[in-house]
């Protein structure tokens, strides 16, 4: 779903309906602004309730949600921390070059204060 929000009942069984079994704020935006900067991207996603729909539970309180969310703060922290140390060397990553065939407008018609405007991002390819 659109975040950051939370699912309300309906929208929690609706969801079940389809078949899923979990709930994320999604981090599309998050994913499609780093392919345009032509970052490499991944998630790490944490839960912190387990919705309003699962039966033998309370409805989901905020005061829970945050002291899980406090925790899956130092989780993360040391996760990151982790990992970092252990990536590869990324230099032949195809990310660094996603907009290399993105752009099909002609060149010549994009107006030089769009490519003024761009330049941060797309730059080397206008």
């Amino acid at each position: 779903m659109e975040g950051p929000l939370f699912s309300t009942r309906a929208e929690s069984h609706l969801y079940r309906s389809w078949g899923a079994q979990v709930i994320g704020m999604t981090n599309l935006q998050e994913a499609k602004l780093a392919r345009e900067a032509e970052l490499c991207f991944a998630t790490m996603a944490l839960a912190t309730d387990y919705d309003c729909w699962r039966s033998g539970h309370e409805d989901v309180a905020i005061d829970d949600i945050l002291k899980v969310l406090a925790a899956n703060v130092d989780l993360a922290r040391r996760t990151v921390a982790d990992v970092a140390t252990a990536l590869p060397d990324r230099s032949g990553c195809r990310c660094a070059h996603a907009l290399e065939h993105a752009i099909i407008t002609s060149r010549e018609t994009i107006p030089a204060q769009v490519k003024r405007d761009l330049a941060p991002i797309a730059g080397r390819y206008l």
